[in-house]
């Protein structure tokens, strides 16, 4: 069939250097070569991973290329489509855990693709994933807001490359790959006492909350809609300088396997779920925070 893939870089109006405009296409030629490298090396066909470009177009910027061994084209285009849209479903990466994800997906495409027939169970190199992952977030930060990026299977002959799938320009690698492939995710959801500060009581504003007993200091969102509806319309009393909030909280840590004393946890998807008693104290809530941070 002479299969291929058209990757469409679509530049903005105010882009007037043409050596910008290949340059990032040339990044998203070397994001999907990256991803034929890995499919095929975690079938030990890594010496198969050789590309020729097929052609150049003009309007958006377009590359259209191709595996030498045509029957790996399938495969490297069907890991492409799966990554792309896993992408879609984060928009940023900061743990192993999430890496581990992509690469099983990845894993379950390739080992089920006709270019596989023995079903032999693909080993992604995790490291070079994460590599590729930080590459093309680095790509990605180089996009003007207007522009975008696409890739399309198709038959060179039939210069058909109408069904293109966007990709994730807002993905984002958070950390270095070595840090990234060093974090894990641990899940909390526990009753507690907070110190709060939210400087607008406006909307669903986040506010500033320091955990008494472990003097971690979290940024939240109340989730409890009912009391916050009631807190922001005055049926609740404000919450004063120094009062305590008794609540659930819920959210994912994110922990280092490298040790080191003097790097704090970080947390995400913080939420406050149920606000169970405000305790009224005296003093100044600025004190506390600038003290105690």
């Amino acid at each position: 069939m002479n299969n291929a893939i058209a990757i469409k870089f679509k530049y903005s109006e105010n882009r007037k250097d043409p050596e910008e405009i290949l340059n990032i296409l040339t990044g998203y030629v070397k994001f999907y070569k990256s991803i034929g490298v890995i499919s095929l090396a975690s079938i030990n066909e890594k010496e198969n991973a050789q590309f020729d470009l097929v052609a150049l177009k003009t309007g958006s910027a377009i590359a259209i290329i191709r595996c030498v061994k045509e029957k790996f084209n399938n495969l490297i285009t069907s890991s492409a489509s799966k990554l792309v849209e896993d992408l879609y479903e984060s928009d940023e990466i900061s743990t192993r855990d999430q890496i581990e994800d992509i690469a099983s997906n990845l894993s379950e495409t390739i080992e089920n693709n006709d270019a596989n027939p023995m079903r032999l169970e693909p080993i992604i190199d995790i490291e070079q994933l994460g590599i590729l992952l930080s590459n093309f977030s680095i790509l990605n930060s180089r996009l003007k807001d207007d522009e975008s990026a696409y890739i399309a299977a198709g038959a060179v002959n039939d210069n058909d490359f109408c069904d293109y799938k966007k990709i994730n320009t807002r993905f984002t690698f958070v950390g270095t790959v070595d840090d990234v492939l060093s974090n894990k995710i641990k899940h909390h959801k526990r009753k507690s006492k907070f110190y709060v500060n939210v400087s607008v009581n406006k909307g669903d504003t986040v506010w500033k909350l320091e955990e008494i007993e472990t003097k971690n200091i979290f940024s939240a969102k109340i989730a409890n809609e009912d009391w916050l509806e009631k807190y922001q319309s005055g049926f609740i009393d404000p919450i004063g300088p120094k009062d305590l909030m008794v609540a659930i909280i819920e959210y994912d840590e994110i922990l280092t396997t490298i040790e080191n004393k003097n790097k704090k946890s970080k947390f995400k998807n913080v939420r406050i779920i149920e606000v169970i008693d405000v305790i009224k104290t005296k003093g100044y809530q600025s004190d506390i925070f600038q003290r105690r941070e």
